[in-house]
């Protein structure tokens, strides 16, 4: 068993990885806090989640996956204090699918995929199924997202069928075909 690296290891390999991944975070934890003069927060406790991080890092992943699994684990944490805050009401899926074919005049995107809507799908989606969502928008494959989740990859690759679903219908509802 290795000691753990000196101070100086710490923020290098910290630096490395927000050097590497800052747009990553950001964009990830856009897709956490929908209230946008709350995401700076939010993102400075990724960054600091990271930093600690990485005194533990010793290459068991790639660095990529390490970031992504920190701040999943910072978003999660976030998003169950907003619950327990009642912030915001979360639907699960099959909910947000019934929502699609019932509110037409929510359509998230047109033919430009429009990012804001597209937060705003995955923000109205329940946790679990917004972090796969997020996580599989940052173009990391099932395994990769099951290895963060803790889900299998079969559930993650349904589950990201089903929400792929969903986003069609919604673009249906709305008439915009490709």
């Amino acid at each position: 068993m290795s000691a753990a690296p000196t101070s100086s290891t710490q923020d290098q390999r910290y630096r490395q990885a927000a050097d590497a991944h800052a747009r990553d975070i950001a964009r990830f934890v856009a897709g956490y806090e929908r209230d946008p003069a709350r995401r700076p927060e939010l993102l400075q406790e990724v960054h600091l989640a990271l930093w600690r991080s990485m005194a533990a890092f010793n290459r068991q992943c790639s660095l990529r996956t390490w970031v992504y699994r920190v701040a999943h684990n910072v978003g999660v944490s976030h998003v169950q204090r907003s619950v327990s805050a009642r912030e915001y009401a979360n639907v699960s899926l099959d909910e947000a699918a019934a929502q699609a074919d019932d509110q037409a005049d929510i359509a998230l995107i047109d033919r430009r995929l429009d990012l804001d809507k597209v937060l705003a799908l995955v923000h109205a989606l329940a946790p679990l199924d917004r972090e796969v969502m997020l996580l599989y928008l940052e173009d990391l494959d099932a395994a990769a997202i099951g290895e963060i989740t803790g889900l299998s990859a079969r559930n993650v690759a349904t589950k990201i069928h089903r929400l792929k679903v969903l986003l069609a219908r919604r673009l249906d509802a709305r008439g915009n075909t490709p």
